[in-house]
């Protein structure tokens, strides 16, 4: 696949190979990129925690999070990933993101979005899946077994490697709402079309990343 020249990946986390000044750009690259008008933009300041903040129009994000939520129009959220999963939520009214590493998932960040969500007063909540690193590229150690206890159905063994699905896992712990899409392409292997934490340490490089957002 070649890179088009309508197409550049643009970088929207800080400390990871681009100034900060170019981060923010790209991040407004994003909300430039929709179509109804944006109020604010908050990312996480994410750290695999299952952290998840309540936005509004005041909200400044100070401490490590990697799930947001919000109810105000206008207002948008995103997280940054480079291989872990991306998920986007939308129940009526409110809106949510997570940011879903192996750690999070382990730690039901998911659930935690949801209950968040829910508490606001979220009902017939969907949600999607972004892209991530896909099964066949998540080498994992056998020992990882038992870091997701009740998900060692998402784990797969190729001659000596074992495989991890993150987002098989992710699916499951999204089965109590109304319905889930997926964008199930694989970071790793689309090389011109978006980054990926492992291809960029196997090469030495900066790890840079790409957003995921939603907006009331």
């Amino acid at each position: 696949m070649s890179r088009s020249k309508e197409y550049v990946p643009c970088n929207v986390a800080f400390g990871r190979g681009d100034a900060d000044d170019v981060v923010m750009k790209n991040r407004q690259r994003v909300a430039n990129s929709l179509g109804p008008p944006v109020k604010k933009v908050v990312f996480t300041k994410q750290e695999h925690t299952n952290e998840v903040v309540i936005v509004d129009e005041w909200t400044t994000i100070t401490a490590p999070c990697d799930a947001l939520v919000t109810m105000i129009p206008g207002v948008l959220i995103g997280i940054y990933t480079a291989d872990c999963v991306p998920v986007l939520l939308f129940g009526e009214t409110i809106v949510g993101v997570a940011h879903c590493g192996w750690k999070g998932l382990k730690s039901r960040i998911i659930q935690k979005t949801l209950d968040a969500m829910t508490a606001q007063g979220a009902q017939n909540i969907v949600a999607a899946i972004g892209p991530s690193i896909g099964v066949k590229n998540y080498v994992v150690e056998e020992s990882f077994l038992r870091e997701i206890p009740g998900d060692e159905d998402c784990m797969k063994q190729c001659w000596n490697d074992w495989h991890a699905d993150l987002r098989k896992i992710a699916r499951k712990q999204l089965a109590t709402v109304q319905s889930v899409e997926e964008v199930a392409l694989d970071t790793y292997d689309l090389t011109n079309v978006f980054f990926s934490c492992r291809r960029a340490l196997r090469a030495n490089e900066p790890v840079r990343t790409q957003a995921s957002v939603i907006m009331l």
